[in-house]
């Protein structure tokens, strides 16, 4: 009787018989106390990421941080929930002031990971929100007024200040590259 593997055993040599398993009620511990439980509380409201998320308009400005929240804190890696596309670009433009002052501030963080996380899908915003949160983006200079005179686009105000332009057309303005040839 061999074509499953086991060996048949006969009663009383106890092969391939499991003892019976008893099963117990877990051991639950027992209530704490109401000030146990806010003392407990108040011990992790004062570690690093409750400290970000409590003053987080204080280091990312309230532009930046009605559009954004600190989602997790890793290592020195802090992952920073953006609401909507147009937003992330912003956030990231603003990546190195945002960890000058969060350093400044104490914190170990040396890299900003960003993630788009909508709270809402897109069809459930109504178009007048839509609308309101582009014209506050900052791409967008004093609520869409800055315009590119070259290619009529909505132009930050810097860069008219800068160049007169937007960058793309500053690119476009640009000599090609020079192909340098090795020795030959």
């Amino acid at each position: 009787m061999k074509a499953s593997g086991l060996r048949a055993s006969g009663p009383g040599d106890g092969v391939g018989v499991r003892p019976a398993e008893v099963l117990r009620p877990i051991r639950r511990a027992a209530p704490q106390t109401l000030g146990h439980c806010l003392q407990t509380v108040q011990q992790h409201w004062t570690r690093p990421m409750a400290r970000l998320s409590r003053q987080w308009s204080r280091w990312a400005g309230p532009a930046l941080a009605a559009r954004c929240r600190p989602l997790s804190l890793h290592g020195r890696t802090l992952t920073v929930a953006v609401d909507q596309s147009h937003w992330l670009q912003a956030v990231q433009y603003s990546r190195h002031q945002l960890l000058g002052r969060l350093q400044a501030a104490g914190f170990a963080i040396t890299e900003l990971r960003l993630q788009q996380r909508s709270p809402q899908s897109p069809t459930d915003l109504d178009q007048q929100q839509q609308q309101q949160s582009w014209d506050q983006h900052p791409s967008r200079g004093q609520m869409g007024k800055d315009v590119c005179p070259r290619c009529n686009i909505p132009t930050p105000q810097g860069e008219l200040q800068r160049w007169g332009h937007c960058c793309f057309c500053q690119r476009s303005s640009l000599p090609p590259p020079r192909l340098q040839q090795g020795p030959g």
